[in-house]
């Protein structure tokens, strides 16, 4: 299943990706949970928590600008603009990763279980003969060679149709 949704996984990485460095614009995280990274991996964190449905809005709060002459940081809110830009992106990810995305992981999930599904017969007769074979196997060759009712010198194969 893992092999079917790696087109997939590529694609939302790169939707994680592209939304990050937007939001990296628009404005960058700076939660006390992300001190001991950088400001991309906390943004990058922070976009892969919302499109998996993690909504924090402490962006929205105060953002970062620039270190006064002491050194101190100055936190300005989002203009007008900004906040405007952030709601925009905000329902673009929700859609794209959460409503879109999503229902494509869940369709080819559900496409690998119908293989599956389709194929379990046959997969059950392969594991029956390798029990058998693994059975007979373990008998002595004198058993084979003597027991005709088990081992016979012929073998009857049928084909089964569908």
């Amino acid at each position: 299943m893992v092999i079917d949704l790696r087109v997939f996984l590529l694609f939302f990485a790169i939707l994680i990706l592209k939304f990050s460095m937007i939001f990296d614009v628009i404005a960058p995280n700076n939660a006390d949970e992300y001190q001991y990274v950088t400001k991309y991996t906390a943004n990058l964190l922070t976009t892969l928590r919302l499109s998996l449905g993690d909504f924090d809005f402490g962006v929205l709060q105060d953002n970062e600008i620039e270190k006064d002459d002491d050194g101190n940081v100055i936190r300005l809110p989002l203009n007008k603009k900004q906040h405007i830009l952030f709601w925009i992106t905000w329902v673009l990810m929700v859609i794209f990763s959460s409503l879109i995305f999503l229902n494509f992981i869940i369709a080819e999930v559900s496409n690998s279980y119908a293989n599956v599904k389709v194929n379990i017969d046959s997969l059950i007769y392969k594991e029956r003969a390798g029990l058998i074979n693994e059975a007979e196997d373990i008998m002595s060759s004198s058993t084979k060679k003597t027991n005709k009712k088990k081992f016979p010198k012929y073998i009857v194969v049928r084909d089964r149709e569908d």
